[in-house]
């Protein structure tokens, strides 16, 4: 097996789910990147059982070459794998175990790419940019956007490496996702007058949005490939009530917009939660005093703008020879890097149609052309 095959053999050994610690395999890739000459910097969430890193090689200046993976998978649990998917497997011409197409396949050729630099030659550094929780909505990538901004000086260029098959990808939508609660007052259904419903309150928000959504879907996007071509919204929870003959006090919402880059996603917000406090909140309140209505973010992935990217879009055509300007309809930590001001495209090994999937793979000649892909593009940074 190749450098990268082998490192990929021992990164889907960590059973690196959502749900676990990524410290075991945080810690193997500190270790490989220091005796590479890295600069290393960890940052620990809040519990102190995930960290995200950066290994930095080269010199300390702005301009440089940023590669950047997640540390975690998706679960195993009700699916059915022909082998233990924390351990590689090669099946002819691929190799398959959790992880080898979305991301770690990517994760192991930048290691092998990158042990293999000398740092004394690089004119620009190069940053191996690892976060946790990407696939719980990005909700670990703030912790590293902290380190990006504080140890090291802004890049150049990003690479995510979510599988693409290789092919470049300059956009896609963003992604926010919410819990919306309703406090009502139960009472017997009999006695409506004595109670608040909380879910007709809800329904009606859930109105609301089917109207806001409607509205906003007559911009349509620039991008030809990026379907359905407008901003949508999806209500996937909801939960509430106890019985049909009592009116119920609370009912939860769980609900998702996935915006165009064209459409402002904090004004979507606002003007939602604008709604609520002119309108929703006191509908509710004008039948008892006592109702509430509570709305939480629990994920942020904003959308990847193409008109930020030809740069990193065309520098990566013309060094590696990888082809495209494609849309992708799933999100990715692209757009965070570009909200820093660093233009970023996706590029990695593996489809994700096989991603989250039993037998997950990723073909060995991927593997082996994204070996030369980044150490193609780690070349740039020592002209």
């Amino acid at each position: 097996m190749t450098v990268a095959l082998d490192h990929l053999d021992r990164l889907v050994a960590f059973e690196t789910v959502s749900s676990r610690s990524n410290l075991d395999l945080v810690d193997w890739v500190a270790q490989r990147m220091a005796s590479a000459g890295a600069r290393i910097t960890r940052v620990s969430n809040e519990g102190g059982e995930k960290e995200c890193l950066v290994a930095t090689m080269g010199p300390a200046r702005e301009g440089g070459l940023m590669l950047s993976a997640h540390s975690d998978v998706v679960p195993v649990d009700g699916e059915v794998w022909t082998s233990d998917p924390f351990r590689l497997r090669r099946d002819g011409d691929r190799v398959v175990a959790r992880g080898a197409a979305d991301m770690k396949g990517f994760l192991a050729c930048t290691l092998a790419a990158m042990e293999q630099i000398d740092a004394a030659a690089l004119k620009r550094p190069v940053h191996l940019a690892l976060s946790y929780d990407e696939e719980l909505g990005c909700t670990g990538t703030d912790d590293l956007l902290d380190v990006l901004r504080e140890a090291i000086p802004l890049p150049g260029i990003a690479i995510v490496g979510e599988p693409t098959l290789l092919r470049i990808v300059s956009a896609h939508k963003g992604a926010r996702v919410y819990e919306t609660e309703f406090h009502g007052r139960s009472a017997h259904s009999s006695q409506s007058h004595r109670g608040v419903s909380s879910n007709v309150h809800a329904a009606r928000f859930i109105a609301m949005l089917d109207r806001h959504f409607d509205r906003l879907g007559e911009v349509r996007t620039a991008v030809a490939d990026l379907q359905p071509p407008q901003t949508t919204f999806n209500v996937g929870l909801m939960t509430g009530g106890r019985a049909l003959n009592i009116i119920p006090d609370f009912t939860r919402l769980v609900w998702e917009f996935r915006n165009i880059p064209e459409v402002d996603a904090d004004q979507v917000e606002a003007e939602i939660l604008g709604w609520t406090d002119a309108t929703g909140l006191p509908e509710m309140q004008a039948q008892w005093s006592g109702a509430r209505i509570e709305t939480r973010r629990t994920a942020n992935v904003p959308a990847l703008d193409p008109a930020m990217n030809r740069a990193a879009r065309d520098e990566v055509h013309r060094r590696t020879g990888c082809k495209g300007d494609d849309a992708v309809p799933f999100g990715t930590e692209a757009g965070f890097f570009q909200g820093m001001g660093v233009p970023t495209v996706v590029c990695g090994p593996g489809s994700i149609d096989v991603a989250h999937k039993p037998d997950e793979y990723v073909e060995i000649a991927q593997i082996e052309r994204a070996e030369r892909m980044l150490g193609d593009m780690i070349a740039w940074t020592a002209d």
